[in-house]
């Protein structure tokens, strides 16, 4: 769902970096022999989260509250990660990885800031770091039961939270290569000139007259186009042969076509173009009328592709994998609310399709 942010990579460099500086300080204090494993464990990732804070300072110095509030959150992770030694750090580190989760949750909602892989990354380090500073160790009987209900109920409902506010906020607010959950935009001019209008015109009324035949759909099968998993209420029908030769924007050789699943059989909704590999758009004479599109979240079950919403942990359903496709570019010859080069079928047309 996301990609990483170019002024937010600098942090993830920062954190790696930090790992064998954390690891060299708890080699050299004696102190940490006597330290439970999960509270050592604690201790390097906190190390790691603040340096990951403090190397996204200098990338947001322009914005002073923003720079002042990462430093403070930086410095504050460093100095905590070498106090676990003391009585109260597990209060005072639960407190800091709290406010930090809020804090940040609070910026995406406000739309101070997006949401990134880093970010992302930084926010299950902290909360995986909360887990283990809430683990009971030896000699705190009487606080055992008490520490164990937080982090049976606190661990999970915050990460709950975190995802579901992270994934909604990019869904209410996709940005402008991102045409909806898993499909990325070709990017392109904002205002398609009077050419490229043209150009895309041309396009459809070719591919249009090429996949005619098409609407017998026995045509299609018999040109060697199979169709994918039939449960939906349309389906993509697919030519390996045309897959294979690596056609590019051929309207006489669409690599796909898709069907509408009707009662009175299949009905043709229009043509899929498909390059051969991924993150390899084609070419695009319609500017943002043509843009090509990459779905970048498919699961694939073992009853058929399904696209799913995912969260920013990218994952699938259990049994399913995550798959990427090529980027495709459809053209539909129905009247399509979203026009002839849209990402989707409007379902509202299908259903039409379907009653009539």
């Amino acid at each position: 769902m996301f990609d990483i942010a170019p002024d937010h990579a600098i942090g993830l460099y920062a954190g790696v970096l930090a790992l064998p500086f954390a690891l060299l300080a708890i080699r050299l204090r004696s102190a940490a022999r006597a330290v439970p494993g999960t509270v050592l464990a604690a201790s390097v990732l906190m190390a790691i989260a603040g340096a990951i804070h403090l190397g996204l300072v200098w990338t947001h110095r322009d914005e002073t509250i923003t720079a002042l509030l990462f430093a403070l959150n930086g410095v504050s992770y460093i100095v905590l990660s070498q106090l676990y030694t003391r009585r109260w750090w597990r209060p005072a580190s639960v407190g800091l990885i709290t406010a930090t989760l809020f804090g940040y949750l609070g910026y995406i909602v406000l739309n101070f800031d997006t949401p990134d892989q880093v970010a992302v990354a930084t926010k299950l380090l902290e909360l995986t770091t909360l887990g283990m500073v809430l683990v009971p160790t030896q000699g705190e009987t009487r606080k055992r039961r008490s520490r164990w209900t937080m982090l049976g109920v606190a661990v999970p409902l915050l990460t709950v939270v975190t995802v579901a506010v992270v994934w909604i906020d990019d869904l209410a607010r996709p940005d402008a290569l991102h045409a909806h959950a898993g499909a990325v935009l070709q990017a392109a001019n904002d205002t398609a000139t009077p050419e490229q209008v043209a150009a895309a015109k041309k396009l459809y009324d070719e591919t249009a007259a090429a996949i005619t035949p098409y609407r017998d759909w026995h045509a299609a099968w018999a040109a060697g186009y199979r169709p994918g998993p039939q449960n939906t209420p349309s389906t993509h029908w697919m030519n390996q042969r045309y897959v294979d030769a690596g056609y590019v924007m051929d309207p006489r050789h669409p690599q796909g076509l898709v069907y509408a699943n009707t009662k009175h059989g299949p009905v043709l909704l229009g043509a899929m173009f498909q390059m051969r590999h991924i993150g390899q758009f084609g070419p695009d004479p319609g500017g943002p009328l043509t843009a090509w599109h990459q779905h970048e979240n498919i699961c694939f079950t073992p009853f058929g592709f399904e696209f799913s919403l995912m969260t920013p942990t990218a994952t699938c359903p259990l049994g399913s994998i995550d798959l990427s496709v090529p980027p495709m570019l459809h053209v539909w010859i129905v009247d399509n609310p979203g026009g002839p080069f849209a990402v989707d079928i409007d379902s509202k047309v299908v259903k039409q399709i379907d009653q009539s």
